[in-house]
């Protein structure tokens, strides 16, 4: 049976400059070519839960504008439920310009727009959705953040936790009915001031943790070196596997949708953790974001090419 997973964030659209180099203040330069797509981690990961047969359902606030159109619609062609995503008429779409310098650096200019008004009154309309599970990003203000988890509670639904961006002042003991909280090697240092370099950290970095928020399991995403998994008492490293890296623009995202989605399906973390790095594994092997997030079908021709037996 699909589970409905609700995913609350931030909708923006994306203007995408690739560029071989920055202009100097008052300066001029050729740019190589731009392109639009929809931003924000939670719409990836909305997006990513209907491609991995999930059912999607994404809360949002977005313009009641041109690009606030453009991304719903782009939503309701990957399959995602949009209806309690709310057109704000008096705001615009959030939006960001990415600048790419090649071989160089990414700088990005947020515009939040209709994001910065994403409240309490967005949230309890999402939950009207009666999901199974809420998965939740740190794109929100911190007061938001710790309500979700609240309603989760009260709708005594489990809650999944992809733990960037970085929040500096939100107290993770606020966070309620946590059933898998999972941050890279970036945010776990952020949080603990250990950085995972070795299983003997990663376990430092984990017991950490538990000390500030109360999760079933940590699950730490280490990129090239798979994920570690801890439940308080064990742990467990699952290896990544090798694969020619393209880009690693929707790998997180990607992987905490899979992780989500496939410990929903059984309740087994080791085989979601495996799961979810067959589907990062595809992600980075593809270009751009939106586009790198394979379906579940692709996850499983993967696995039987690479010998790998799924639950």
């Amino acid at each position: 049976m699909r589970k409905r997973i609700l995913t609350v964030g931030r909708a923006d659209m994306n203007m995408i400059l690739n560029t071989s180099a920055i202009p100097a203040a008052n300066g001029v330069v050729e740019g190589l070519n731009y392109s639009y797509a929809p931003g924000g981690g939670g719409s990836v990961a909305a997006v990513s839960f209907a491609k991995l047969s999930a059912d999607s359902v994404f809360c949002a606030r977005v313009g009641d504008d041109e690009n606030g159109i453009r991304l719903i619609k782009y939503y309701n062609d990957c399959g995602v439920d949009t209806r309690y995503i709310t057109r704000d008429s008096e705001v615009d779409t959030g939006f960001s310009a990415l600048i790419n310098e090649a071989g160089i650096s990414t700088r990005t200019i947020n515009y939040p727009g209709a994001n910065k008004k994403f409240g309490r009154e967005d949230l309890e309309n999402g939950f009207m959705s009666y999901p199974d599970a809420l998965f939740l990003q740190f794109e929100l203000p911190d007061r938001e953040c710790v309500a979700a988890t609240r309603l989760a509670k009260r709708q005594e639904i489990p809650v999944f936790i992809d733990a960037g961006p970085r929040k500096f002042e939100l107290p993770l003991e606020l966070l309620e009915n946590v059933e898998i909280f999972s941050p890279n090697e970036e945010e776990a240092y952020h949080y603990t001031g250990v950085y995972p370099s070795d299983p003997e950290k990663c376990l430092k970095v984990c017991m950490a943790l538990c000390t500030k928020i109360n999760a079933k399991y940590i699950v730490l995403k280490l990129g090239r070196r798979g994920s570690f998994i801890y439940d308080g008492k064990y742990y467990h490293v699952v290896p990544a596997y090798d694969i020619t890296f393209v880009d690693g623009s929707a790998a997180g995202d990607v992987f905490s949708a899979a992780l989500t989605t496939e410990y929903l399906r059984h309740g087994d973390i080791k085989a979601a953790c495996e799961f979810a790095n067959l589907a990062g594994a595809i992600a980075v092997s593809r270009e751009g974001s939106y586009n790198a997030v394979p379906t579940r079908k692709d996850v499983e021709k993967y696995a039987e090419h690479i010998g790998i037996k799924l639950s």
